[in-house]
């Protein structure tokens, strides 16, 4: 009986190690079968987390501890409060007690154990339970220290990447994602065999390029890593590294994956680690925002505005309202809350925005001048652009209010340029076009034939991405240059046989919902449809295909 269960216990961390989460649980349910031991329910702790039982994990874990601790062991029952019930009250309930209680725990258990690799994962919860990078980093540096030295490269390479978020956060980002690139480097080649250790290094990576706004540095490792994450029953890679790259993939302008990722995402939390959906959510209303799509970003909103990823889509969307005011107050309170940091670029260049948009350009200059002072210090190109970029339109406010000659439209020209250089190297494509359009209205009076050229590149860009909000302000400004910018098809652009059908559905007054239901196809691909046919048409709202479509109707033959 007793080698039975061995070998039971044996295949079921054999499959464990091959990432079959199913497999895994009916080895140990079996083993559960001879009796419950502290390993039996460690192991299938184990298999329902990875396939997304949270619930029935945190039971199976307090139990393992409990036997494991009656049996007089301090190590694993450390790591298991630690690693895994501190972070699951904490994910599932947003139970910030029960959470703290544990770790508290793990803590108060490995001071007995000395050196040892679960000392380490100790460490590492340690860094989940601080916002002080200088505290992380040492928590972190300690488990990677103990990870070399005890030849454990789960934990020496996971340690890294904490280390590499701790310097991110502390503004040396250049040092911090060496780190990351480290960590992730191990990740790929199998050296670290964790499965657990190897999504954290890759959500830690995503998460500082998401921080960092770096694009590209996310979608090179992401082409390395294509198969991690979908193995079967991962349940919360796909909630937490496909938020972070939901947001990469906004600001790629990526937008119809982003979409997807984030919904999936939000949905995957909803079966999980419910306590975490804001994050997905805010970012989904970021993309909505970015889309046009006003009113259905603030629905989302409603009830996440403390997350802080909501601060800019927030700030973005009251500013779209004519409340500069307000968009200028849920600005300043992060940057209060992140003093020091050098992360806040974003914010800061959306609150200089938000000055010129209330007349203040006085106040939007100096924040141009921060920017200048944190792109210099990080020597990031995305921050380069935003420097620039901010710089450029205090100039051209500047100019206005002043009533200045070509001289000042030079100066602010050349600021512009500089910014849609650095946004197309870093992977930026709807700043890119905001900053393309700004460069027209630079030139717009003394060079109007290059600022038509310029409007009719960003309208065609704000097009391509499905940016309704800023195509109808690229509209706005071909108007203002006498331009009358064509709304028939492009050259290769044709309507496909389901565009027309969908075209005429939306004359006739049908919702995506409606139109869905009609031809038997899902939502999204109705939603896909309209976004080609606005680009195809060079339409940038439904009401504009419709009076195009009863354009079409009225002037087709007899």
């Amino acid at each position: 009986m007793a080698s039975t269960l061995e070998q039971l216990l044996e295949d079921g961390r054999a499959a464990l190690n091959g990432g079959d989460w199913r497999e895994a649980q009916s080895f140990f349910r079996q083993a559960l079968e001879h009796g419950v031991t502290a390993e039996t329910a460690y192991g299938l702790a184990k298999a329902v987390e990875w396939a997304g039982d949270f619930g029935t994990a945190i039971g199976l874990y307090e139990k393992a501890f409990t036997l494991l601790r009656r049996r007089g062991e301090s190590r694993l029952p450390a790591l298991i409060a630690a690693r895994e019930l501190s972070f699951l009250y904490d994910a599932v309930y947003a139970n910030a007690a029960a959470a703290d209680g544990w770790l508290a725990r793990a803590t108060s258990l490995i001071s007995e154990a000395g050196d040892c690799v679960e000392a380490g994962w100790v460490h590492l919860a340690q860094c989940l339970g601080t916002l002080d990078p200088a505290e992380m980093r040492a928590h972190a540096a300690a488990a990677t220290e103990l990870g070399r030295r005890l030849g454990d490269p789960d934990l020496e390479f996971c340690a890294r990447s904490y280390e590499g978020l701790a310097l991110v956060l502390g503004g040396r980002i250049a040092v911090g994602l060496r780190l990351i690139d480290e960590a992730a480097a191990a990740a790929t080649s199998g050296e670290v065999r964790d499965y657990q250790a190897a999504g954290e290094i890759y959500c830690k990576m995503l998460l500082c390029s998401e921080l960092t706004l770096d694009v590209r540095r996310a979608q090179q490792w992401m082409e390395v890593a294509a198969g991690f994450g979908h193995r079967q029953h991962a349940a919360w890679v796909p909630a937490i590294c496909g938020m972070h790259y939901g947001g990469i993939l906004t600001a790629a302008g990526r937008w119809a994956e982003a979409e997807d990722r984030l919904e999936r995402a939000i949905k995957d939390y909803d079966g999980g680690f419910r306590a975490l959906r804001g994050g997905a959510v805010v970012r989904l209303a970021d993309l909505r925002l970015r889309q046009g799509r006003a009113a259905e970003a603030a629905t989302l909103l409603r009830g996440y505005e403390s997350d802080p990823a909501a601060v800019q889509p927030l700030a973005r969307l009251r500013l779209m309202n004519g409340d500069a005011e307000s968009a200028a107050a849920v600005l300043r309170r992060r940057l209060q809350a992140a003093a020091g940091s050098v992360l806040v670029a974003p914010e800061i260049a959306l609150l200089a925005e938000v000055h010129l948009a209330a007349r203040r350009p006085d106040e939007a200059s100096g924040l141009g001048c921060e920017l200048g002072v944190i792109a210099a210090a990080t020597g990031l190109g995305q921050y380069v652009a935003l420097a620039e970029y901010t710089v450029g339109l205090c100039r051209l406010a500047t100019e206005r209010t002043n009533g200045a000659g070509a001289g000042a439209s030079t100066v602010a020209r050349e600021h512009l340029e500089k910014a849609l250089v650095a946004f197309g190297a870093a992977g930026l494509p709807l700043e890119q076009a905001r900053c393309r359009l700004a460069l027209a209205r630079a030139v717009a009076a003394d060079q109007p034939e290059l600022a038509t050229a310029e409007a009719l590149t960003a309208l065609r860009d704000f097009q391509q991405l499905g940016a309704r909000y800023d195509a109808d302000a690229a509209a706005q400004v071909l108007r203002a240059l006498g331009h009358r910018y064509r709304t028939s098809p492009r050259a290769g652009g044709q309507l496909t046989t389901r565009e027309v059908q969908v075209l005429q559905l939306i004359a006739d007054g049908l919702s995506n919902s409606q139109i869905a239901a009609r031809l038997f196809i899902s939502k999204r691909t109705v939603e896909h449809h309209v976004g080609s046919i606005l680009a195809k048409l060079g339409l940038t709202t439904r009401a504009e295909v419709q009076a195009y479509a009863s354009r079409a109707h009225t002037n087709q033959p007899a």
